[in-house]
């Protein structure tokens, strides 16, 4: 997927002051591509139709920031991540059986929903951890340095080198 970050940058900084036209290019450029990651994680269309929706009205009521850098790759881990926790809910409710295959820790795992797992595992320790805390778990650099006991310019460093690798591993 090559989705112009300058663009995505763009239209989320204008979905934050509710523009709609932006909004609904935003889901034109974006929507069928999370769609189909959605789909791969979730194996049920309805089910990915109704993430993706929820993902979308997280978006327009700005109920998070997203790093300027990189809009494609928090938006993939943001409709990611609201996947996994449907898939959670659905187990803790009996629903469905819960994999842990499902958050990408089976070997061999090859598909697109499962890339970025699979590049993830090959970044330093330190690297992947950074970017964990700061993008699944939400911790500011601040909170992150706490958490490491490293300078602030080395965790700057890990997340920033860590996320040109996961770019660079993603496009390959």
């Amino acid at each position: 997927m090559n989705i112009d970050s300058q663009q995505l940058t763009h239209l989320l900084a204008r979905c934050r002051l509710r523009d709609k036209r932006s909004f609904e290019a935003l889901y034109q450029l974006t929507g069928q591509p999370l769609y189909g990651m959605l789909y791969g994680l979730l194996k049920d269309k309805q089910w990915a139709a109704d993430i993706l929706q929820e993902g979308f009205l997280k978006i327009w009521h700005g109920q998070s920031a997203y790093p300027v850098d990189y809009p494609w790759a928090w938006l993939c881990q943001c409709m990611r991540n609201l996947a996994i926790d449907a898939l959670r809910t659905r187990a803790r409710q009996g629903e469905v059986p819960w994999d842990e295959g499902a958050e990408g820790h089976t070997e061999g795992a090859h598909a697109p929903s499962f890339a970025l797992d699979r590049c993830l595992a090959q970044l330093c320790t330190d690297k992947r951890n950074a970017i964990v805390l700061a993008y699944r778990h939400g911790l500011s650099h601040q909170e992150i340095v706490t958490h490491t006991q490293s300078p602030l310019g080395t965790v700057k460093s890990w997340i920033r080198r860590g996320l040109e690798e996961l770019k660079q591993c993603l496009t390959q």
